[in-house]
């Protein structure tokens, strides 16, 4: 029996069946840390996390979650990711603009930092650093490539 056969079978030859829906309480039981731990690379300030991370797991789209393409993890990660940023960049409106970012730092360290933990896209980040698109690109590449061997 092929590795295929023995996915599609299950254990001792029994079917396998279709993932049971999650709850929002098992959701959190499962996935509230890691969530969590997200959030708080974004926005450093406890209670504001904290507040985030009860948007996630009380957000509509957590249910939509159970019908997502990849791991109900990876789904999680993407919604509190998408509302911390989503809160930090309310949060920066309302604070008096600060100093831009240091445009001397272009390791691939920093430039992962302003794409994840502060929410721009490649194209910001380019404008800020005054590198071209390629080059945050290529650091991505290099940042995670820095982990894999690591």
């Amino acid at each position: 029996m092929n590795e295929l056969e023995r996915t599609g079978n299950g254990v001792n030859g029994q079917a396998l069946s279709k993932p049971k829906t999650l709850t929002s309480l098992e959701v959190y039981d499962r996935y509230g840390a890691m969530a969590y731990g997200i959030i708080l690379q974004i926005l450093p300030q406890v209670h504001l996390a904290q507040e985030v991370l009860v948007s996630v797991f009380s957000s509509p789209q957590l249910q939509s979650c159970n019908s997502y393409p990849f791991t109900f993890a990876a789904c999680v990660i993407k919604l509190a990711r998408a509302k911390a940023v989503e809160a930090k960049r309310k949060l920066t409106a309302l604070a008096p603009a600060g100093a831009e970012y240091a445009s001397g730092d272009t390791s691939p360290q920093s430039i992962f930092d302003l794409a994840f933990r502060q929410g721009f896209t490649p194209d910001e980040v380019a404008g800020k650093l005054n590198i071209s698109k390629s080059e945050v690109l290529r650091s991505f590449h290099e940042f995670f490539k820095s982990y894999r061997n690591a």
